[in-house]
This record gives structure tokens, C-alpha cells and sequence, in this order.
């Protein structure tokens, strides 16, 4: 009995591994100004992964007592820490990110700035005029790279 709920720990350090991961990508996209320009893409899995593995190392030092058997253990930190290094490294180097894969990449970074010059509360004229090129700008990029997506030959 006692064994069979170390092992239900270890099925739940997964779930909750997977639903940190899946609720991390899609909140990733919180900062997108409008729906149209949600594109799913390997930077926000790259992100969403590298996010997760800190939280099951965290997981592992806080909660250690749970989690009875060593070896085990020390198994899952050391792939967590290998997982997040390579991780960190996808993103750096943007391994596999083809150019469908950048310009869907990119539109939602581009569609976060334009929220955030939509949305704050901006006094300095400068710094408004800055955000009204801002919007312009962005916008017309987007619009380009969907050109683009559309394009059969974009891989």
C-alpha cells in the first residue's frame, strides 16, 4: 500500500508536469492583442518547456518528503536540469526554427507590443508618439508575415 502511493506521487509529479506545461504555452499568448494572432509555434513550446522544468526541480527539493525513492529522484533532477539547459539552448540557438516556424514566432511578439501601446496608460508625449509608430509599424508587419505564411512555398 504504502509503495503504491510513492508511486502515485511520481504519476502526479508527471500530471502536474504536463498541465503546468500545457497551461504554460497557452498563457504564453495572454499578451497577444487579438485572437487572429495567436500562431502556435516551436519558440512557445521551446518557452513553455523550459518553464516547466523549474517547477519540477522546485518541486522536488520543496516537496521532497513525497517522494521516497532517492535514486528515482535524483534521476528526475538530473533530466529536469538537462531538459532545461537544452531547452534554454533550443531558444538561444532557434534550433529547427524554419521560416514558417519565425514568422509564426513572430506575429505574436509583434501583436504583444502593439497591446501594450493600446492598453497603457502613456502621459509623455514622447513615449506616445513612440507607441503610435509602434502600432503602425507592428501592424504592418504583421499583416506582411501573414502575407507570407500564405505563400505555399514559406517552409
Amino acid at each position: 500500500m504504502k509503495e503504491m502511493m510513492h508511486k502515485q506521487a511520481y504519476l502526479k509529479l508527471l500530471y502536474m508536469a504536463l498541465l503546468s506545461f500545457a497551461s504554460m504555452y497557452i498563457l504564453m499568448y495572454a499578451m497577444v492583442n487579438q485572437f487572429a494572432n495567436v500562431y502556435p509555434n516551436i519558440n512557445q513550446f521551446y518557452m513553455a518547456a523550459l518553464m516547466t522544468m523549474p517547477m519540477v526541480l522546485i518541486e522536488m527539493i520543496v516537496m521532497s518528503s513525497m517522494y521516497m525513492d532517492k535514486n528515482r529522484n535524483k534521476l528526475i533532477i538530473i533530466l529536469s536540469f538537462i531538459a532545461l539547459v537544452v531547452f534554454f539552448l533550443l531558444i538561444r540557438y532557434q534550433s529547427a526554427v524554419s521560416d514558417k516556424q519565425f514568422l509564426k514566432s513572430m506575429i505574436p511578439h509583434h501583436a504583444a507590443a502593439i497591446l501594450m501601446c493600446q492598453e497603457t496608460k502613456i502621459k509623455d508625449p514622447e513615449i506616445k508618439a513612440l507607441c503610435d509608430n509602434i502600432i503602425s509599424s507592428q501592424q504592418q508587419e504583421i499583416d506582411q508575415m501573414k502575407t507570407l505564411l500564405n505563400k505555399s512555398n514559406v517552409n
